[in-house]
This record gives C-alpha cells, structure tokens and sequence, in this order.
C-alpha cells in the first residue's frame, strides 16, 4: 500500500532515511578532529569573549546607557575585571561546545534532518551550560552592584542544570545555533553568485568564513531580545522567585520598557534606541563567537585531513624502496637429497613424511 504524500515543509524537515534506497542510515560518530575541536576551542571561545558577554548582563539592567558605557562599566575594576566569572563556564564549555559541534553531526546523521539536530542539540546544550551560564551573569551584575552601592542577587548552583528561565535559554540557543548550522550555506551559495557576478574570486576558506558571519549575525539579531530576557531573568529578584504568570508579565514588562518608546498616557510611539544598542552588542558577541568556533572546526578538520595525507604518502614511498621479494623455486615442491644406499631423505628445514627415518 502506497503512503500519503508529504507535504513540502514536512519532507524537508524529516526526509526518508536512506534516501531512494531505502537503506537505513547509520549513525556515525564524528570524527577526532571535531571532538577536540568542541573540547578544546569551546572553552578557549567561551573565556576569550567573556567581557562580550558580561557587558550583555549589564545592558539588561541599564536601558539609558548606551554601548560604549556599558563596555566601560564592564572593565570598570580594571582590565582583569572584564572577565569577572569566566571561569565559572569553562569546564562546562568542553562539553558543551562538544554539543554544538560533534554530537549535532552525530544527531544530523540519526535524525536525517539539521533543524531536528538543531533543537536536540540546542536542549542538550541548555542542560550542561545553563548553570555556570546563570553564575556568570550573576557574577558581573553582582560586580556592578557592589561599585554602585545596589542590592545584589544570589548565586544559583551551578549544577542544577533548571530554573528560572531555562526555556528562554533554550529558544535563544535554537535561535543562534541556526545561524551556523541552516543558514550559513545559503549565505555562502548566495555570495557564491554574487562573486560569479562580479568576476571576483575568493579562496573558499575564507568563503566559508565570510558565509558564516554573515549567518551568524542575522542569528544574532533575531535571538538579541531572548538572550536579553534570560540575562534579565537570572538578575531579577522578581523574577526568580514569581510564579509563572508573575515571571510572563516580568519578561512582557521588560521588553516593553526597553525596547519600546511610551508617551505621557502610556501610548507606544515606537522603537527605543536600546534595542539598536542590544541588537549591536549581540551581534558583535555571537558572530565572533560563532565564526570563531566555526574556524576552529574547519582547521582541526583540514589539519587531520593533512596529517592523513603525509601518513598515506609515507607509507607508499616505504612500499616503493622495499625491494620486491623474489618466489623462491622450491615452493611446493619437496626438497630432497639422496643418501647413500639409494635411500631419500628430506633436506635440512623440511619435514620428512610419514615412513621416513630421518637422519
């Protein structure tokens, strides 16, 4: 019996596996590179960014002041002072970067689908980074607090891995995991075309690069607003101990007052200059965060790809100064040598068969 057609969104997003063969597809675990890629870069992405990141937590709080403030505020105790908390998230960014790069290719292979692997690995990543994330931001609000004489928040436990605005963390990472993983490559086709238009040429390295920073930032932009109402979430009082409407109408308020522009009697007359400055600092985090982490991943891919080829091309040229071995002539034919009297007996290192003395 033949099945119902699917329709064209549905087949896209969950095609039959194994394609017309009807094979089913195997799952594949990724490849070393990319395993020390997501061990090993995450972190190194995660600590370099931190005062990105740190100034995102103040700008939640602070709607008057604008970009170059903040950054300011950031790197107010000093330069050290930037990276307040940072290495709150590090060890988790081993596995969590482990997420977003090894385990989405390992999902992609099972599922068959990239957006299907996407929010997997976007739900994933909130269970091991939601913690650590929280204390970070708690940890530079707590930081600004103290200079400004205001009240600071608690620090959640880092490995409780739910709470108060988790669900805001997951859609934020599904909305900027996307910019890499679905978008990228129709930006990089498009700007494929548009070097074809032009009679320009560009290495494909960088190709891929510019593809995924473009990607990247139009991630940004579209999760600014979610990540702004998570970093709001984990430093309000209000917030972390509501109930869920109280939490709804906490998240509704906030992007009102910042994102909006109010009249005398309440009236909503527009867009509000910080959701320009939010919308900047986002893209500015994320796109260097992910291009970042995208580079990574292709040159410990390139790099293994190159260390396979110098293996392969020295073991042909061992083949080829070994000298061939030669048949020798006795084979499968028994060596004999004639004893005195007539008799036969087996030469030296050959076996006698059965019935002959051997001398």
């Amino acid at each position: 019996m033949e099945r119902e057609p699917r329709s064209r969104l549905f087949r896209r997003c969950c095609p039959r596996r194994g394609g017309a063969s009807g094979k089913a597809s195997q799952l594949k675990f990724p490849d070393t590179p990319l395993v020390l890629a997501g061990a090993l870069g995450g972190p190194f992405c995660i600590f370099t960014l931190t005062p990105l990141r740190n100034a995102l937590t103040l700008a939640s709080q602070d709607a008057s002041k604008s970009a170059w403030e903040i950054y300011k505020c950031v790197f107010s105790g000093g330069f050290s002072s930037g990276w307040t908390g940072g290495t709150t998230p590090l060890i988790p960014a081993c596995p969590q970067f482990c997420i977003m790069g090894p385990l989405f290719h390992m999902l992609k292979e099972a599922l068959g689908s990239v957006p299907l692997a996407v929010v997997c690995a976007a739900i994933a990543e909130t269970t091991i980074s939601f913690g650590s994330q929280t204390v970070n931001s708690q940890m530079a609000f707590n930081q600004q607090q103290r200079a400004t004489g205001g009240p600071e928040v608690p620090l959640w436990n880092p490995f409780i891995p739910y709470g108060p605005g988790m669900m805001v963390h997951v859609c934020r990472n599904v909305v900027a995991m996307s910019g890499i993983r679905i978008f990228s490559p129709i930006c990089q086709s498009l700007l494929i075309r548009l070097l074809r238009v032009m009679g320009v040429e560009m290495p494909e390295g960088l190709r891929q690069f510019v593809g995924d920073f473009v990607a990247s930032m139009g991630a940004a932009v579209c999760s600014a607003p979610l990540n702004q109402c998570y970093n709001f979430a984990v430093t309000s009082e209000a917030y972390m101990h509501g109930s869920s409407s109280d939490r709804f109408q906490e998240l509704c308020g906030f992007l009102s007052r910042s994102y909006l522009k109010h009249g005398p009697s309440g009236e909503v007359l527009g867009l509000s200059p910080t959701l320009a400055r939010d919308l900047m600092m986002r893209c500015a985090y994320v796109a260097m965060l992910y291009s970042l982490f995208g580079f990574i991943e292709r040159s410990s891919g390139g790099l293994a790809q190159v260390i396979r080829n110098m293996r392969k091309r020295r073991g042909s040229e061992q083949e080829e100064e070994q000298p061939p071995v030669g048949r020798r002539a006795t084979i499968g034919v028994r060596a004999t040598a004639e004893a005195p009297g007539g008799a036969t007996v087996p030469s030296a290192g050959v076996h006698a068969p059965k019935g002959c003395a051997t001398v």
